[in-house]
């Protein structure tokens, strides 16, 4: 199977498409800042599948700096499946460039 990279793994669409993936046999590389998501989500889908940091590689790091992403797609990743982003509208507003 292939090894994908999933940006924002550790929020709620992102773990649970994690969670199917694994279930059909993919490895996985999961970059997320966790800036409004948890390890721990990663840590039970881990636990639900039973599948071990070789299959599921969590990296913190953030998208939008190079230096994250060079480090991220050192493993040979095949597809990125990308949900990352940044969902507050207050903070968009407050802060609309980052």
């Amino acid at each position: 199977m292939a090894q994908l990279l999933i940006t924002g793994g550790a929020g709620f669409i992102g773990s649970h498409t994690c969670l199917v993936l694994l279930e059909v046999g993919h490895r996985l590389v999961v970059l997320d800042n966790f800036h409004n998501s948890s390890p721990e989500s990663l840590r039970r889908v881990q636990a639900l599948t039973g599948r071990g940091p070789e299959q599921l590689k969590v990296l913190e790091g953030d998208i939008r700096c190079r230096s994250d992403l060079d480090r991220t797609f050192e493993g040979g990743i095949e597809a990125v499946v990308h949900f990352a982003g940044l969902k507050s509208v207050g903070e968009s507003v407050a802060d609309p460039l980052s």
